[in-house]
This record gives structure tokens, sequence and C-alpha cells, in this order.
């Protein structure tokens, strides 16, 4: 019995190891490959976006917070006739709010 405990220790020291050298080599990632960070965007950036959604007029564009967020704000005299108010994250570029009047 006494030659066995040294050996199971040695057994279970070497599986642990291994194990460990194992993981250690995967390499870790907390997000999604396809997954990547948005990119700020420009005030002409936002105007092009804008306008693309509502073909019009700007009439002003500038920097605002909005719904919490730093926003370009976008205003917009529509071909349709409407005064649009349209929002994007400047961090990501996302839309946040548009509102037509």
């Amino acid at each position: 019995m006494i030659v066995r405990k040294p050996l199971l220790a040695a057994v279970t020291l070497a599986i642990a190891f291994a194990t460990t050298a194992a993981f250690a080599a995967t390499p870790v990632s907390s997000a999604p490959a396809t997954s990547q960070p948005a990119a700020a965007i420009t005030k002409e950036q936002a105007t092009e976006m804008a306008l693309k959604a509502h073909p019009g007029k700007v009439t002003k564009a500038y920097e605002d917070t909005h719904k919490g967020k730093q926003t370009w704000e976008v205003k917009i005299t529509g071909d349709d006739g409407k005064k649009w108010e349209v929002y994007y994250e400047i961090a990501t570029g996302a839309l946040v709010d548009a509102q037509g009047k």
C-alpha cells in the first residue's frame, strides 16, 4: 500500500499538469470572433447616413446629447416636406432616434 500512494500522487500530479498546460495553450476570447467594436463616426458620416434615410437638405448638424448618449444631431428639411431630426451615436454610429415633424 505504501508504494501505491506515491504512485497515485505522481499520476494525479502529472494529469493536473497536463490539463493545465493544455488549457494554457488554448486562446481565450470573451467575444465571438465575428463581433467587432463599432467605430466612431464623423459629422460628415452622420450627415451622409441621415440624408440616405431622409433625402432633402441638411439645415444643421452638430454634437448633442440625446437619450443619454453623445450624438450627432442632423436636421433635415426633407424632400417629403417634413422636417427631420436624426440622431446617431458618435462612438458607434448607431441610430439613436429619428423624428419627423
